[in-house]
């Protein structure tokens, strides 16, 4: 498996790792709205934000699960690969600083992409994403965990709907499951269908569990009776 790792040199954490000498593909787009798709998989290595600027180190997948879109397409997600994303969070877990480390939920472009696409971000202002200790921890973590990840442990796969954008439950339930896409709380109550399904289908591994973090009942059985009508798949809630 050929897994392309990139950054933007419009992205700070980006221009920090060019700094360090990795030899990564490079792009200069909005590292949120790019066409670049080569490799089985992609690996992007990029600056979060957040309006507390609170300190952090998250993974993710792109998506936008509603109608509106930042970079990338309406009511589509990219593809998912929870064994590589959750090796991946793991070994990130293991860096030594004190910030908040989460499967973040998925959330903007790029959805072009026709192989998995995976952040890993270091959050949430410049002192960070400058940081180059803390960077080059962040990508050797990376890499560690892409040439262990075939050894990744992983009881089921599974997807979630419901709980915060950090997904504090899904991200502990890393420690024994695979993650593939988390839809957060504030998108669930107006979820189309097609999105609802792409949770499932958008996946390079089959996903044996849906897990619903403190999701309303009627929200509730309207996913989970689409997702029943399609697949043979487990659900559970909290």
């Amino acid at each position: 498996m050929k897994i392309s790792f990139i950054y933007s040199t419009s992205d700070a954490v980006g221009r920090t790792i060019k700094s360090l000498g990795y030899k990564f593909e490079e792009i200069d787009e909005d590292i949120t709205d790019f066409k670049y798709n080569k490799g089985d998989t992609i690996i992007v290595f990029s600056r979060h934000e957040s309006s507390s600027k609170k300190p952090s180190i998250t993974v993710h997948y792109p998506g936008n699960p509603s109608d509106k879109a930042m970079g990338g397409e309406p009511n589509t997600l990219g593809i998912a690969f929870p064994k590589l994303l959750t090796a991946i969070y793991r070994e990130l877990k293991k860096i030594n600083v004190n910030v908040e480390k989460a499967i973040e939920a998925t959330h903007h472009g790029p959805t072009y992409q026709k192989v998995p696409v995976i952040f890993v971000e270091i959050g949430s202002s410049l002192e960070f994403w400058s940081n180059k200790c803390l960077v080059k921890e962040l990508v050797e973590s990376t890499l560690k965990a892409v040439d262990s990840y075939d050894n990744t442990d992983c009881k089921e796969r599974i997807v979630g709907f419901g709980g915060s954008h950090y997904t504090p439950y899904f991200s502990k339930l890393a420690d024994t499951f695979c993650i593939g896409h988390v839809i957060s709380k504030y998108y669930i109550e107006n979820l189309k269908e097609e999105v609802i399904l792409q949770v499932l289908q958008k996946s390079v591994e089959r996903i044996d569990k849906v897990m619903f973090d403190n999701v309303r009942k009627d929200i509730r059985d309207r996913i989970s009776s689409i997702i029943t009508k399609r697949f043979n798949v487990k659900l559970e809630s909290r």
